[in-house]
Parts: structure tokens; C-alpha cells; sequence
């Protein structure tokens, strides 16, 4: 990984700072870098990957189910956004937690969320109001904190030389998830109703928690790769014994902080939350289209979602991030402007579905590894649980924000924010980063 105003040893030494044998993974150059995939790398991207997915499928079928329910409940979408603004506040800042209880396991984290969130479902299927409605949203919102955090810091602690990749393949899992859940959500929906819809999430949640009980597994600690630490003294990293960064240091750094500011930014137009809710929104209370129709084209959009942080990530890894993610920003406006301006049919809104998922579904994993480069020498759960903490806790007001624009003013200039909001984030990417690619990440095979 690239190294940008990096501390010196001197002021390191002066900070008392422990050294990287504690036993705390940092988001440095080390022995992993010089290896390509070990035992059960694999199975660990695969597994952590899928969990993600079963998290998805909550806020997914929500997207689903919201026109319904607020249709029975008899309340506006102004209302709806102050709920997912609240909720999304209180989860979201939760995930700073993630440097601070290092001391338990991935698996037992990630397994507790996803036992979590099938009670906030069961909950929310019950209500018999928007109050408890409401009260169950926020609750699964703020069980749901440990996926995107814990889940990559475990990942790249693992893969410190493929982080754009591995990030990107975790994206794609849970943009899994947001495809199949609101298919099989329309579905439920159209021979029963929403509650039965939002109750079947639950049991997929418990399989996620097993799953994450069972085979989530730290890295085993191997002997180093003689054939990096040439490269790494060339580079002029420190090794993996040198002493870690503090993060509040870190957060200084300007790639670090415009990160942060595009993700506030950006998070208008982000796929998992705004998206999730507000395509569905519009598709059946603008154009008025029947569930099926909802389910299969917001099914269409979720398929981008997978593709496309893929092929990012790992375009990345070789080009740089800051010329794919600028990229990103720049066809993701077009395609969010695009999705209202192409009208109600069905097959255009199918095409510019699909651009749309690709696009506003690849910048998040880029944006996270582009900020993991930046924060080098920090302990890994304790940079990401800031960053999630900072870009998708302010990003969470954007739903608020949206959904008064949708209420009093209309769908067509919330989606038109949501594109300006990517042009905006993409000119910060533009002007206050370098288009470097990772120094010391090896050719994969």
C-alpha cells in the first residue's frame, strides 16, 4: 500500500505508541503482503462475504416493504425518512465500537448482529402501528453494526496485498443479498402480505448466525516472507514490527479526510439505504407499477450491484483508485439522472436499472479501500469502525433529507440530488487525492 504523510519514527517513539507484536493487526505492509492466498483465505472471504448478503436481505425486503406499510399506517414518506434518518444515525455511530472490542472474535460479533436483526424482523412484521414499526427499524439498525466494519478489518487483516479486491468481493456480497431479497419479498407479498414478507427474513438471519459462529476463523500467525522485507525497506515502510500509527494522526491525512468528506457527500445517492428505499418508492408510487414489477426491476438494479464492485476493486488494485472511483462517480450521476428521466417503461427502466446498480454500488467498497491506503500503520477495526462511523452516520441524513424532497417537492428532484451529490463527491476524490495504486501490492496470480 502507498504511504502519504506518513508520522516518523521519532514522532511515533514520542507518542509511546506499543508495538505491532500486541497482537493488534494494523493497515500496514507486513509478512501478508508477500503471499498470495493461504489456507482458508478462501473459505473466510467466501463465508464473512455471505453473512453480509443475510444482513442485506433485511434492509432489502424493507425497501419492498415500505409502500405497503405506509399505505396501512396511513403516514407520508416525509415520516419515513425521519425514521430511517434516526434509525440509521443511532446504527451507524455504533460502529466505532469496532476498535473498542477487539478483544472479541469476528464470528461471535457477526453472529450476534444477525441473531439481532431476526428479532428486529419478527418485531417489525408484528406491528400494529408506525410507533412499534418504527421502534423495530431502529432496533435492527442498531444490531446491524458490526458487518461492515469487523467483518473488513477481518477480511483485509487476512488480505492486506488483495484489500481492493477482498473489499470489493464483500460489497458484492451483500449487493447479494439486496438482489435475491426483493424478488422473493414481491412475491410473498402479492400471494399474502408485507408482515409475512418481513417475518421471512428472520429465519435467514439465525442460518447467518450459525454460519458465522462455526466457520469465521482468525488468521493463523506464519512465519514471515523472506521476500518481502527487501521490498518493504526499499519501499521504506516500516516492517510489521514497527510501532503503530495513532488514529487520531491518521485521520489527519489528506486522503483520509477527503474520503470521509465524499462519503458524507455521497451517501445521497448510495446504494444500500437511499436506494434501497427510494427506487421501490418510485416505481410503485410515482409510476405506480404492481409488486411483481417492483420486485423484478429492483431486482435489476441489485444485479449491477454485483458485477460491478468486482470489477472495480479489482481494477483498482492495477490502475489506482482514485482514477476508477472518479470514474464511478461520474456514469453513476448520469445513471441516477436517467432513471427518472426515461419514464414508465418498463423496458428502459430496466436498462438504466442495471447502469444504476453498477455504478452507485461499486463507489462504497472503492471509497474504503482507498481510505484503508491512507490509514497505514492503524489498527484495522479501529480505522474502520471510524470510517463507517463518520461517512455513513452523516450519510444517514440524507434519507431524511429525501424523503421531505420526495413529500414536497418530487421523486424526479430527489433523484436529481442524489446525481449532483456524486458529481460533488467525485470533484473532492479528484482534487485532494493521488491516482496511486498500492506499492507494495504483488501482481496476483
Amino acid at each position: 500500500m502507498y504511504r502519504e504523510a506518513a508520522p516518523s519514527g521519532a514522532e511515533m517513539d514520542a507518542e509511546g505508541h506499543r508495538p505491532a507484536s500486541s497482537g493488534e493487526a494494523v493497515l500496514a505492509p507486513s509478512a501478508a503482503a508477500g503471499r498470495r492466498w493461504a489456507a482458508g483465505d478462501r473459505e473466510q472471504v467466501a463465508v464473512v462475504s455471505f453473512s453480509h448478503a443475510i444482513q442485506h436481505c433485511y434492509p432489502a425486503v424493507l425497501g419492498i416493504v415500505y409502500p405497503f406499510a405506509l399505505a396501512d399506517f396511513h403516514v407520508s414518506y416525509a415520516v419515513l425518512g425521519v425514521v430511517l434518518g434516526v434509525a440509521g444515525l443511532a446504527g451507524n455511530v455504533l460502529q466505532g465500537l469496532a476498535g473498542v472490542v477487539k478483544r472479541f472474535p469476528a464470528g461471535t460479533l457477526l453472529g450476534a448482529q444477525n441473531l439481532g436483526i431476526a428479532v428486529a424482523s419478527a418485531l417489525g412484521a408484528l406491528s400494529p402501528g408506525i410507533l412499534p414499526f418504527a421502534a423495530a427499524r431502529v432496533l435492527g439498525t442498531l444490531v446491524s453494526w458490526p458487518q461492515h466494519p469487523v467483518g473488513s478489518a477481518h477480511l483485509t487483516d487476512r488480505l492486506p496485498h488483495r484489500r481492493g479486491f477482498v473489499l470489493a468481493v464483500h460489497t458484492a456480497g451483500g449487493n447479494l443479498g439486496t438482489l435475491v431479497a426483493p424478488a422473493l419479498a414481491s412475491a410473498i407479498i402479492a400471494v399474502s402480505n408485507w408482515r409475512w414478507a418481513l417475518g421471512s427474513v428472520g429465519a435467514l438471519t439465525v442460518l447467518g448466525a450459525l454460519l458465522n459462529w462455526t466457520r469465521v476463523r482468525t488468521a493463523p500467525a506464519g512465519p514471515p516472507d523472506p521476500t518481502s522485507r527487501g521490498r518493504l525497506q526499499a519501499g521504506g515502510a516500516g516492517a510489521a514490527a514497527s510501532p503503530p500509527v495513532r488514529l487520531r494522526h491518521a485521520l489527519r491525512r489528506r486522503t483520509a479526510i477527503a474520503v470521509l468528506v465524499a462519503g458524507t457527500i455521497s451517501a445521497a445517492g448510495r446504494g444500500l439505504g437511499v436506494l434501497t428505499t427510494y427506487i421501490p418508492a418510485y416505481l410503485r408510487t410515482a409510476l405506480h407499477e404492481p409488486a411483481l414489477a417492483v420486485g423484478v426491476l429492483t431486482t435489476i438494479v441489485s444485479l449491477g450491484a454485483i458485477a460491478g464492485p468486482v470489477l472495480g476493486g479489482h481494477l483498482s488494485d492495477r490502475l489506482g483508485r482514485r482514477l476508477v472511483l472518479c470514474t464511478l462517480y461520474g456514469c453513476g450521476a448520469l445513471a441516477l439522472a436517467g432513471f427518472v428521466l426515461v419514464g414508465p417503461g418498463v423496458v428502459a427502466l430496466a436498462l438504466v436499472g442495471l447502469v444504476v446498480g453498477v455504478f452507485t454500488y461499486s463507489e462504497q467498497p472503492l471509497r474504503q479501500a482507498l481510505f484503508s491506503d491512507a490509514m497505514q500503520g492503524v489498527p484495522a477495526r479501529a480505522a474502520f469502525g471510524v470510517y463507517f462511523a463518520i461517512s455513513q452516520s452523516v450519510g444517514a441524513l440524507w434519507i431524511t433529507v429525501l424523503g421531505f424532497v420526495v413529500t414536497y417537492s418530487s421523486f424526479r428532484t430527489a433523484f436529481f440530488a442524489m446525481a449532483a451529490s456524486f458529481v460533488a463527491a467525485g470533484a473532492v476524490i479528484a482534487v485532494f487525492t493521488r491516482n496511486r495504486a498500492p506499492a507494495s501490492s504483488p501482481r496476483p496470480a
